[in-house]
């Protein structure tokens, strides 16, 4: 599932193996656009159906970004499973990504 969302929509109780992914993206600018399809393949590869993409639009929500205290976009945050990640660049590096998001092998 991939949405557009305001920050304060995705407080809601998730299944556990579930994912919540936040991307903070600044409009549509090369970047940003790589780093969501590089996300969504990763999902897909990885995640199988588990996981939600919520997409911020720093442009159109500043003050998103700076309640989470986000200065880089592209930012990728892991909300859940908990830790919290946070992951700056256009994901382009998978392998960095997946240990990052506990994906690698046996870690999913």
């Amino acid at each position: 599932m991939i949405r557009s969302t305001p920050l304060a929509a995705g407080k809601k109780k998730r299944k556990q193996g579930h994912y919540l992914l936040r991307l903070f993206m600044a409009g549509n600018g090369p970047n940003s656009t790589r780093a969501l399809s590089n996300l969504r393949e990763l999902c897909r590869q990885h995640l199988k159906g588990r996981f939600t993409i919520e997409t911020i639009d720093v442009v159109k929500n500043f003050d998103a970004a700076v309640r989470e205290n986000i200065l880089i976009t592209p930012a990728l945050v892991l909300e859940a499973p908990l830790p919290r990640v946070v992951i700056l660049g256009n994901l382009s590096h998978l392998q960095k990504v997946r240990l990052a998001l506990r994906l690698a092998e046996g870690a999913s």
